[in-house]
């Protein structure tokens, strides 16, 4: 038997989510969707969810299994498993969720080709190396894993930045050669790049496995800043504070991107820092160099 907790809420009724439970027997190579469709189907239980494809084509069917953003139709059924509505998007009922936010930010960004020359005859020539450097960014299933587990999306009151997802839709055409459209304002202003914090957790979630962070969102980090190097502020605080110290010092990168205020806007959060040895001020002021910072100076200066 499978043991199945799903989440559930429908704002028309629930004044609060809540789990309910299902037994659910197991057949051989048992998917998430195939409980779900059981209960559904079989218990006779109104469950709202999403799928269409079943073959991991669509990306609609994505879920939270067990803390861990998945596709339904994908992935495995666990003895025990808890079902959550991605996180970061508005819950229409139960595993639901509405994809317009997310959706919306594709058309803001205007993550299609503008080309201004014409055609060069069809089928259209097109540069290998720069199709290749575009041919992962092609395989996002627009399911939003990424964008549900990205932890900086935790914070949409204190911190703009669009999301994985669409930073990967933005990507494939900002770095296309065939691409006439100039993008670096959208990337810093709109897109909001470098609020990444590069944690790889969008990767650890992706179900197509695209290397977003090294394919798409360092990618248009390096455009961004290659344009206009004091409109990166990340970037450039980060290679200052490489150049002087041979090291990255955490403090100084959040003050010299986001300054005091960071520090004070949320006192809890920041002496919790201090008491686990995250944040070291002391350390971060009076810190010699690292033995040999003359030949790392040399990489930045030459």
């Amino acid at each position: 038997m499978v043991t199945l907790h799903i989440s559930r809420f429908d704002p028309q009724m629930d004044a609060a989510p809540y789990v309910q439970t299902f037994q659910v027997p197991h057949v051989p190579h048992m998917r998430i969707i195939d409980a779900l469709n059981y209960v559904q189907e079989t218990l006779g239980v109104d469950i709202g969810y999403r799928w269409y494809c079943g073959t991991k084509k669509c990306g609609t069917c994505a879920v939270r299994m067990n803390g861990k953003e998945v596709l339904a139709c994908w992935e495995a059924a666990e003895a025990e498993m808890s079902l959550e509505p991605l996180r970061h998007l508005p819950r229409i009922r139960d595993l639901a969720v509405d994809r317009g936010p997310a959706e919306a930010k594709l058309v803001s960004m205007q993550t299609w080709l503008q080309r201004s020359r014409p055609y060069g005859g069809f089928p259209e020539p097109v540069d290998a190396a720069n199709a290749a450097t575009l041919r992962s960014t092609m395989d996002c299933l627009s399911c939003l894993a990424c964008y549900s587990a990205c932890p900086v999306l935790d914070f949409p009151d204190e911190i703009a930045f669009a999301g994985p997802a669409p930073l990967v839709h933005l990507a494939r055409v900002a770095l296309d050669a065939r691409d006439d459209a100039s993008r670096v304002s959208t990337i810093l202003k709109e897109a909001h790049v470098h609020h990444c914090v590069s944690c790889y957790q969008c990767e650890a979630v992706c179900p197509a496995h695209i290397p977003i962070v090294s394919a798409a969102i360092e990618p248009l980090k390096r455009m961004a800043y290659a344009s206009d190097p004091q409109a990166s502020p990340h970037a450039r605080t980060f290679m200052e504070i490489v150049s002087r110290r041979g090291r990255i010092e955490p403090m100084l990168l959040v003050l010299g991107t986001r300054g005091w205020r960071a520090v004070l806007q949320r006192p809890a959060r920041t002496l919790r820092l201090l008491l686990r040895g995250k944040v070291r001020p002391m350390a971060a002021l009076l810190r010699r160099p690292v033995a040999g910072i003359e030949k790392i100076r040399q990489i930045f200066f030459r």
